[in-house]
């Protein structure tokens, strides 16, 4: 058996003080051991912090379950969550806004990844993109001026993020937390378990592609270019913009085909 367990260097005494400084720990908080899937809001009176946090937790009872995860944590790789932690780390130690990771677990047997969870820190005053869009009398959902400004940060802390040579895979709105107070918005990304260096099959472009599809009916086409022009900090943007949007046209033909095929297997 083999466990993996990863602190906030900064953090391990206060977490250690407050009952967590190991996986085990880890495993049990926040509900029931041996829950399969488990995603809540804790607190704990961990110093240094504001007290909340959001856990994800997965455990998985054999190989049937297991094997969907192969070179993620079973049989050889890093497991999801452990690698969340490592890639918002990075995020945060090159400059570019994301949640703070504070412990991520993990554990195997025989190879088979049994196990893995992720704490991260509550951003106070946060929503995410989707749900501030969709909620009538939201700050970004109704004044143009925030909504421009969020528009720029995500385009800027977008070519941050590709500049340091990590793409989200996973760069939806709701994986953009957005906080509105006196001085103006602010933005963190998070959820980039499947997070990287850029590869053959996931490029920058298609973190770009796969938020212009998501945003298409939630933002006008005005709003959704400031985040491209934002990215491409004054340069040439026209031939650019067209590749980002047939990208975005390929996503979501790819998205509509499995679409039919959820139904059809059905």
């Amino acid at each position: 058996m083999g466990t993996r367990l990863l602190l906030d260097k900064a953090l391990a005494p206060a977490l250690a003080s407050a009952g967590l400084s190991s996986a085990e720990a880890l495993f049990r908080l926040g509900g029931p051991a041996d829950a399969t899937s488990l995603v809540t809001v804790v607190e704990l009176p961990v110093d240094g912090t504001v007290g909340r946090f959001h856990l994800k937790r997965y455990r998985y009872g054999g190989w049937a379950t297991a094997k969907g995860l192969l070179g993620r944590g079973t049989l050889w790789g890093t497991a999801p969550e452990v690698a969340e932690f490592k890639g918002l780390e990075f995020l945060r130690e090159h400059g570019v806004p994301a949640v703070r990771p504070v412990a991520a677990a993990s554990r195997s047997e025989k190879g088979r990844l049994v196990a893995h969870a992720l704490l991260t820190e509550h951003v106070p005053g946060s929503l995410d993109l989707a749900r501030r869009l969709a909620t009538p009398g939201d700050p970004v959902r109704e004044d143009a001026a925030t909504r421009r400004r969020v528009a720029q940060l995500i385009g800027r802390h977008a070519h941050r993020m590709h500049s340091e040579g990590f793409v989200h895979r996973d760069l939806f709105p709701r994986n953009v937390l957005v906080r509105v107070n006196e001085d103006g918005p602010s933005v963190w990304f998070c959820d980039c378990r499947r997070g990287g260096a850029p590869s053959f099959r996931w490029k920058p472009d298609d973190d770009l592609a796969t938020l212009e599809l998501d945003l298409r009916d939630a933002l006008s086409r005005t709003d959704r270019m400031r985040i491209l022009r934002a990215y491409a900090a004054g340069g040439g943007l026209a031939a650019w913009a067209r590749r980002i949007l047939a990208r975005r046209d390929r996503l979501a033909r790819a998205r509509d085909r499995r679409a039919r095929g959820d139904r059809a297997a059905r």
